[in-house]
């Protein structure tokens, strides 16, 4: 008996602890969970008033995390997690709003990605917040003189709304993992240049608070409106890539604007939010993270020898039991089960690819969409090619498009729409550069000769180049003297204080060429490129008979070959145009005339 009893206190006891242990195993992280941090003002925390239709319907897949104060109104918890049902906030606010650009951020991603992927955001937004709200050595000075609202504001996070951002995606990452960093912030910063390196610090301080690296987690960054008395801030959100490594600047343009100054309506947040998530999905697609569409890559490629078009469609498919796929050009089926396929006599303008594959269970998998344009030939823009000697305006490359006159990495003009082609550019320069774009520029050299570029450029940061290639073949002598050098780009403090940077090249043949400007150093603007012989005095010189040189317009030289001036003749009216001293003087045709002038 006394044994039998020890036997059953003995159990009792395991059995205790075996219930204790279990008490405290946890659930690893579901990588099928992607987790988005979203933070900054009241268009991040959505300024339209929420419509009814908007609060049904939601997929059970799109989850949010609360962050605000405990909210007895809705019953949310703070740091709970709930159907993603707006305001993603804060649960009450005095005029219903909350319908901001995460609500079509989240339902916009789950419909995309797999049914095995589910979506949870955690917002902390506050209206009327500087950066410096969010920055871990300035909130407590910030918000102590802030306005007695925004004060308040700052109250349901809490009173640092940074922290409640960390103490609420702590939780998070206990079932999810986080995925990328949404912000919308900077009208109350508005033109601030410093505003890229304050949202630098506030990034990485989330990283390292919650033990992640910029490379897996990158930052997406919203524009402003277009209109209204901030809309001169998106020159300052642009420079951000060039700043923060991973990061993404996402367009407002074409947003709808509300009635008042800063914000959006509904449909301007809905198409925002629909930029993030196509940004997000390019991400993820891009490393793999958007299964199964990341499992079917569609690239494509113009000829741009045939006309009107012709492109070679490549699909790289990796769904498992495949039975079949098909190509699709603009909703037309063209193709199936070919890797390869090339579609000829594609008229001019832009055509949509993508595939489908088909399992063995007849799931279908749809990749993501390609824009692919068919452009025009080349020509030179103006409709004559650029004299060289003479000077080259950057944003002025010639017709032809993408792949064919020009590479730009992304299909958005972020400068403007001076011309509608994917160059980053205004009407006076080009810029957001990066390594791998190029330019290209069809030339008429009239003098054989080695030349000397000056390149007006700009840069707000350290590394940046790029190279010159004559017919796709180097003219930058390296460090020594063959061809392969490159045009380094100073540092100037920012992008609209411009230098020039004075190349030597080699020799250029004379005749009709395409000049190639390539970028080999991100984030550079060009204005222009000034091109003048390396040594003027080596063509043959005529001297002016009798001291009379014909009426034209003439680039004059010293006698080191150094530019002066330049200067119209008309009825020998040179004697008042120039002090004394040995010229060269060259028209337009390249016949020079030496003068003595005493």
């Amino acid at each position: 008996m006394k044994n039998t009893y020890l036997f059953k206190l003995l159990r009792i006891a395991l059995s205790l602890c075996m219930m204790g242990f279990s008490s405290f195993v946890k659930a690893a992280p579901d990588p099928n969970y992607h987790i988005y941090l979203c933070f900054g003002q009241s268009n991040m925390e959505g300024n339209a008033t929420v419509p009814a239709n908007e609060k049904t319907g939601v997929d059970e897949r799109f989850r949010m995390f609360y962050t605000a104060n405990k909210c007895n109104t809705c019953g949310h918890t703070t740091g709970s997690e709930y159907t993603a049902i707006p305001p993603l906030a804060r649960c009450f606010h005095w005029n219903n709003s909350g319908f901001g650009p995460v609500d079509y951020f989240g339902r916009t991603l789950v419909k995309e990605l797999d049914p095995s992927i589910k979506v949870g955001v955690v917002v902390v937004a506050l209206g009327g917040t500087s950066i410096e709200g969010f920055q871990k050595s300035k909130y407590q000075s910030y918000f102590s003189s802030a306005a007695d609202w925004l004060q308040g504001y700052a109250k349901e996070y809490g009173g640092n709304p940074y922290g409640r951002l960390i103490e609420v995606a702590k939780e998070a990452q206990k079932v999810g993992v986080i995925k990328g960093i949404l912000v919308h912030q900077g009208e109350t910063n508005s033109g601030n240049p410093n505003w890229p390196n304050d949202l630098k610090g506030v990034y990485q301080d989330i990283l390292t608070d919650l033990g992640l690296k910029g490379a897996d987690v990158p930052l997406l960054v919203g524009e402003v409106r277009y209109t209204g008395p901030c809309s001169g801030h998106n020159n300052v959100i642009r420079k951000v890539p060039s700043v923060i490594p991973n990061s993404y600047v996402v367009s407002a343009e074409g947003c709808e604007a509300a009635g008042d100054q800063y914000h959006f309506t509904v449909a301007g947040y809905t198409l925002l939010g629909k930029r993030y998530a196509e940004k997000m999905l390019e991400i993820l697609n891009k490393n793999g993270g958007a299964t199964p569409l990341a499992s079917i890559g569609v690239e494509t490629f113009i000829n741009k020898e045939s006309e009107p078009g012709e492109i070679e469609i490549v699909v790289n498919n990796e769904i498992e039991n495949t039975k079949s796929f098909d190509i699709y050009v603009d909703d037309k089926k063209v193709a199936s089960n070919e890797n390869k396929f090339v579609l000829d006599n594609m008229t001019r303008g832009e055509h949509t690819v993508w595939a489908v594959a088909y399992d063995s269970n007849n799931k279908e998998y749809t990749s993501q969409k390609k824009s692919v344009n068919i452009f025009m030939p080349q020509t030179p823009f103006n409709g004559v090619p650029f004299k060289i000697p003479g000077v080259i305006e950057a944003e002025e490359f010639d017709n032809g498009g993408e792949g064919n006159a020009y590479h730009d990495n992304d299909e958005e003009n972020r400068n403007g729409d001076t011309r509608k082609e994917g160059v980053d550019m205004s009407a006076t320069a080009i810029g957001y550069t990066q390594t791998g774009e190029w330019l290209e520029y069809t030339v008429d050299v009239e003098i054989e000769d080695e030349y000397i570029v000056t390149s007006k450029v700009a840069s707000g940061t350290d590394g940046s180049a790029f190279t010159f290639y004559l017919d796709n073949t180097f003219i930058v002598p390296g460090d020594d003297g063959t061809p392969g050098g490159f045009v380094n780009v100073p540092n100037t403090g920012d992008w609209d204080t411009y230098t020039m940077v004075e190349t030597k090249l080699n020799k250029l043949s004379k005749g009709i060429h395409i000049l190639k400007v390539e970028i080999t150093g991100d984030w550079v603007d060009i204005d222009n490129f000034t091109f003048k012989c390396a040594d003027p005095t080596s063509s043959t010189s005529i001297s002016a008979e009798n001291g009379i040189i014909p009426d034209d317009e003439y680039n004059v030289y010293d006698v080191a070959g150094r530019f002066v001036k330049k200067i119209n003749v008309s009825q020998n009216s040179y004697k008042n145009s120039l002090n004394n001293g040995f010229y060269i003087l060259r028209n337009s045709k390249g016949k020079n005339y030496t003068l003595l002038k005493r």
